[in-house]
C-alpha cells in the first residue's frame, strides 16, 4: 500500500476509534467507598413504552475475584433489559475487566421467548443496584434530556 494512503488511511481509523468511544454518557447512580455504580444514557431518549435497554457500570477500589474468571475483576459492565410496568429485568451481557481494562471474560445470553414473564426473569427489588439504576431511568426519562 503506498504510503500516501496509508497514513490518511490511519487517520480515519484513530478518528473513528474516538468517535465512538466519546458516544458514551456515563452518569453516576452511586459513589461510595468501596465501588461506584454508572448508567450509560447514550440513547436512554429513544425508548417510549414499557421496555428499554441500558448499560451499567461498577468499578471497585478493590479487586473481586471469581471462579470463572481468570484474573482481578475491577469493572464489570452489564446490559440490562429492563420492563418498567412489571418492574422486572433480564441480563443479556456481562463484561468484566481488569485494572487496565482488560476483558477478562464475557457472557452473552439470548432470550429467545414470547412472553414477558419468561423474558423479565428477574424481579426489581427496591435499593438493590437494579433498583437504583431503574430510579435513576425514570429521572432520566421525566427530565429535559430524556425528552430529546
Amino acid at each position: 500500500m503506498p504510503k500516501k494512503l496509508l497514513i490518511p488511511l490511519l487517520l480515519f481509523t484513530i478518528s473513528l476509534l474516538h468517535a465512538q468511544s466519546s458516544s458514551d454518557n456515563w452518569i453516576p447512580i452511586t459513589i461510595e467507598k468501596d465501588q461506584s455504580l454508572f448508567i450509560n444514557v447514550t440513547g436512554l431518549s429513544t425508548f417510549t413504552g414499557d421496555e428499554f435497554f441500558v448499560w451499567s457500570l461498577q468499578e471497585m477500589n478493590s479487586p473481586m475475584t471469581m471462579e470463572e474468571v481468570d484474573g482481578d475483576i475491577y469493572k464489570i459492565r452489564t446490559y440490562y433489559h429492563i420492563n418498567k410496568e412489571m418492574k422486572r429485568y433480564s441480563i443479556l451481557q456481562i463484561i468484566f475487566y481488569d485494572k487496565e481494562n482488560n476483558v477478562l471474560k464475557q457472557y452473552s445470553y439470548e432470550h429467545n421467548f414470547d412472553k414477558p414473564e419468561f423474558i423479565f426473569n428477574y424481579p426489581i427489588i427496591r435499593n438493590s443496584d437494579v433498583g437504583k439504576i431503574l430510579l435513576k431511568c425514570f429521572e432520566y426519562f421525566n427530565s429535559d434530556s430524556g425528552k430529546k
